[in-house]
């Protein structure tokens, strides 16, 4: 896999963590943020074992088909999530598949998107890295217009509205569960030019300012409908008119769309790598079966099970469990 820069990396993974937030569903407050940021700050910590490994010029995607099949398996259903938090969202964004039977509607949504990610695998992992440099910052433009119409436009009093929380230790597992792109930073990490440890470190303080970008500009648009509001971050993006002429989600539902694509394609490529690893000779086609796996596991997820707790173990185990055994055993086998 061709080398990737701090940046590059960075604005893949943030992508992915950007979509996630878009398709959350559930109220949204100031302690969910802050659990969100705990969160992420744990990740960074339980990542160290991985930065260790890929310091000592180590590569998951070297440490065995067992670990390699692992991280294939668990990058299929995190694209399968992803896949159904798109279609949720696309209730109240207005994608129009409801004309087209529900089910089939769903798969022509997941269908076209997988068209897009096939081109874009043909390319490649480094141009993909480097179209989503700029995608990220055509991201970052929106979010900060919507950020700034926040902070001038609503009422700050709703960051202290928290009787719809339901507990620190609630939303730092919320998080995780949207953190499932750490599996494609696992795989990545290694593949990435420059110090490991200010990789990682570069993309987690990108992340918890994306985080707290993010849900306080929710907080502060859509705080005081949050209780009859399913899709929080969308609703903020759809009230916040900081021009007089054009609405702001207007640009929300381009970006949704791009964020959708790379957030796949990614976790598409990654996966792609990994199965050309596990089975040599299976190198035609890999990129379409994986999507085409990715689709079919999007049905495990129903709209209730988005967030189940158990998603959020999963996320611990790959970044910390799996890289603390191979370190482990690498080290006792010297």
């Amino acid at each position: 896999m061709d080398k990737i820069t701090k940046n590059q990396l960075a604005a893949m993974l943030l992508i992915t963590d950007a979509f996630t937030l878009f398709c959350f569903r559930g109220h949204i407050c100031l302690i969910t943020a802050i659990g969100f940021m705990c969160g992420t700050v744990l990740q960074f910590i339980m990542s160290l074992p991985l930065i260790k490994l890929c310091k000592d010029g180590n590569s998951l995607e070297n440490s065995g088909k067992f670990v390699q099949s692992i991280y294939l398996i668990y990058l299929l259903l995190w694209g399968g999530l992803l896949f159904s938090m798109l279609w949720n969202a696309s209730d109240v964004i207005y994608i129009p598949y409801e004309n087209s039977n529900g089910i089939w509607g769903k798969l022509l949504v997941a269908g076209l998107i997988a068209v897009v990610c096939l081109y874009s695998s043909s390319t490649g992992i480094k141009a993909v890295s480097r179209s989503a440099v700029i995608a990220s910052a055509i991201g970052v433009i929106c979010l900060l217009i919507v950020a700034v119409s926040a902070s001038f436009g609503s009422d700050w009093g709703n960051l202290l509205k928290n009787e719809d929380s339901d507990g620190l230790f609630t939303e730092i597992s919320r998080g995780f569960v949207l953190s499932g792109g750490l599996g494609s930073f696992a795989v990545l990490l290694s593949f990435t030019k420059g110090n490991t440890l200010k990789n990682a470190l570069y993309y987690f303080t990108g992340k918890i300012i994306l985080t707290a970008v993010v849900t306080v500009s929710s907080i502060l648009v859509a705080g005081g409908i949050m209780k009859i509001t399913e899709f929080p971050v969308v609703t903020a993006a759809q009230l916040s008119q900081p021009f007089p002429v054009q609405r702001i989600d207007s640009l929300f539902l381009i970006i949704f769309a791009v964020f959708a694509v790379f957030s796949i394609a990614v976790q598409s490529l990654t996966a792609a790598g990994l199965l050309m690893k596990i089975f040599p000779k299976f190198k035609r086609f890999r990129t379409t079966s994986v999507l085409v796996l990715m689709i079919g596991s999007a049905f495990l997820f129903t709209r209730d099970n988005n967030y189940n707790i158990i998603y959020a173990v999963a996320v611990a185990f790959v970044l910390f469990a799996v890289p603390s055994v191979v370190l482990l055993k690498r080290s006792l086998s010297k």
